[in-house]
């Protein structure tokens, strides 16, 4: 028995409001380079599905950047540690971890030979550094500046220059090795977002929160001029990046626009328009050899088309929030991820092309979502069940409202008008989209499924034991308690013949019961370190997935119980949620906002 990972449906680039993203690429042009959590992502600029991530940093990391040789990437992290690892190889070997400063860093860039560093951002003594990348060793000092420094480059050719841009809204100019301040550039009224030189180093562009940017001379530092106010930005410029003849600059505002301009007359040359929500603030750009992208607010990446300013090429869509619940819809071969912001992405599991969701959704986390025939069942923490149609993935108005939040929800198969509700006090039947009937119960559910001949509903409760009930039309009376479990019910799971239920509870152990005799048929499966938060059987009734708060999935085998296949850290920080897509192939979600599919052999 064995497993791979087949693929991983990345997350998108994690963002903040009024705070620019600075995205990376690779020396060839090929790969994105960003971070989300405690994570860096590496994704093909044109293959979705070609995916890597990089999960060892312990905090939230902040930037990355691939050496100019493309052998190594450094990230950097909010707690001033930058990891240097290596590109080529899978398990991304650790060549150095360094500290060069106390606090966040929010900018770092390499020299052209791939051996210096400078990183900069927040600290009590100095808000940046510069150092051989493979000791550590300083190479000078950055210094100067009175505020946090929120950007920096390094000019990629002799004789080398630093620029940096801060909070005290000035261009910091360094010269070296040894680099040393040489002077401010303070044509800027406000934050300076970010600072390029051109590939040339003919030019550095700084761009501001003040609506505008500054080309200067790449070599002394000294003022060329402003970019034109005619057609320029009407909110903050938050990110430039350089075509790669040095000729053009691409630059991303709050205003919803981005724009190309030339960089000998400084005049716009296009405006890239978006939808006017607040979603579509743009923070983040890179031109990486043909593909020009601008990132949104909402983690959004757009690919840009020269020759149709108002319409992208594709947007390409994911979580920047951790994941809560996972669906998987066998008929179009399509998966459906909800995380805990309320927001709901499809996947096409072949291609990896990314749909959102229309209209006003939820507001809160989602704690459950089904397929049921050609819609979407979601149920959530803003007390509302929602039944979306897929075709158009358009939210309706009508939602339907729960007395208290529901932990989970079961949606019948065979009576595609039946949803089973369990709340903190009662579970509720709906049926044809409005609440037919409620069962208050003296426990607290925690998860509810539906067997699967829907005629009977199990509970889990916080009093650690499973209710089954018959359901007839939407009458619920209860059967039988199960009780063997000592701890919280966390998770249920009918097998698709009906013979038995799997259940998993908060002190990470699974029981299986055998629905002839309701006893229990299968115990000592107590291998996750943390709580059970999902598990599903494969199509086989046989095999079982389960993933749990520790970040592991395993899959359990019903006829040789003492074999077990297990995937260490599927999920860094947590797994929630697991479906199986066909019978050798589940998908599962978590924390670390990505989707990933992996593909498993019983012999």
């Amino acid at each position: 028995m064995s497993s791979s990972l087949q693929y991983i449906f990345a997350a998108s680039p994690s963002t903040t409001r009024g705070k620019p993203i600075l995205v990376g690429g690779d020396p060839k042009g090929n790969n994105l380079l960003y971070t989300t959590g405690s994570s860096v992502f590496m994704r093909n600029l044109q293959d979705p599905l070609k995916a890597e991530m990089y999960t060892e940093h312990s905090h939230a990391t902040t930037v990355a950047r691939y050496s100019p040789s493309g052998f190594y990437i450094a990230s950097a992290d909010i707690t001033g540690s930058v990891r240097i690892w290596d590109t080529t190889q899978k398990e991304h070997i650790l060549k150095i971890e360094l500290k060069p400063l106390s606090g966040s860093i929010l900018d770092l860039q390499w020299s052209d030979d791939s051996k210096r560093i400078v990183a900069v951002g927040e600290g009590r003594e100095k808000f940046g550094a510069v150092f051989l990348f493979d000791s550590g060793s300083s190479v000078g000092e950055i210094s100067g500046l009175t505020k946090p420094i929120t950007t920096c480059d390094f000019k990629q050719v002799r004789p080398y220059r630093i620029a940096t841009g801060s909070e005290d809204f000035q261009v910091g100019w360094f010269e070296g090795p040894p680099f040393k301040f040489k002077k401010t550039m303070t044509e800027h009224t406000r934050f300076v977002n970010c600072v390029r030189f051109s590939p040339d180093g003919n030019k550095l562009v700084t761009v501001s929160s003040d609506k505008t940017g500054q080309i200067y001379d790449g070599k002394t530092g000294d003022l060329i001029g402003p970019l034109s106010t005619n057609n320029g930005h009407t909110a903050g410029i938050y990110a430039c990046s350089w075509s790669p003849d040095s000729k053009q600059i691409l630059t991303a505002s709050a205003d919803k626009t981005a724009k190309i301009w030339d960089a000998e007359s400084r005049n716009c040359l296009t405006t890239f328009t978006f939808e006017d929500t607040l979603e579509n603030q743009m923070l983040g750009c890179l031109w990486q050899g043909d593909t020009l992208i601008t990132i949104a607010l909402s983690g959004d990446i757009f690919y840009l088309d020269r020759n149709s300013p108002s319409r992208p090429l594709r947007i390409v869509k994911g979580h920047n929030k951790f994941i809560t619940a996972l669906a998987f819809d066998s008929d179009n071969g399509q998966l459906y991820s909800a995380s805990y912001d309320g927001n709901i992405i499809r996947w096409d599991v072949k291609s990896g092309a990314t749909e959102g969701f229309n209209g006003k959704g939820h507001t809160n986390q989602i704690n459950g979502a089904y397929i049921q025939g050609n819609t979407l069942v979601t149920a959530a923490m803003d007390d509302t069940v929602r039944i979306t149609p897929l075709g158009t993935r358009t939210y309706n108005n009508d939602s339907i409202k729960l007395e208290s939040t529901p932990a989970n929800i079961a949606v019948g198969k065979k009576d595609q008008k039946l949803v089973v509700a369990a709340t903190t006090d009662s579970i509720v039947i709906i049926k044809d989209g409005k609440v037919a009937s409620k069962f208050p119960v003296k426990y607290q559910p925690t998860t509810v499924v539906l067997s699967t001949n829907e005629l009977q509903v199990a509970v889990g409760g916080k009093d650690n034991n499973i209710y089954l009930y018959s359901l007839s039309g939407t009458t619920l009376s209860e059967k039988s308690v199960l009780k063997s479990h000592r701890n919280p019910i966390t998770a249920l799971a009918y097998s698709p013949n009906g013979a038995v239920l799997a259940s998993g509870d908060s002190n990470r152990e699974i029981l299986v019961w055998d629905l002839g005799t309701n006893s229990v048929k299968v115990q000592g499966w107590v291998f996750h370190t943390s709580r059970v938060t999902a598990l599903a059987w494969a199509p086989d009734s046989i095999h079982l997935v389960s993933v749990a708060g520790d970040g592991n999935l395993y899959v359990w085998d019903l006829e040789k119980t003492d074999k077990r296949i297990f995937v260490k850290d599927a999920h860094r920080g947590g797994a929630t949620a697991a479906v199986w897509i066909d019978g050798n192939t589940v998908a599962s979600a978590g924390q670390d906002c990505c989707v990933k599919t992996w593909t498993f052999s019983f012999h």
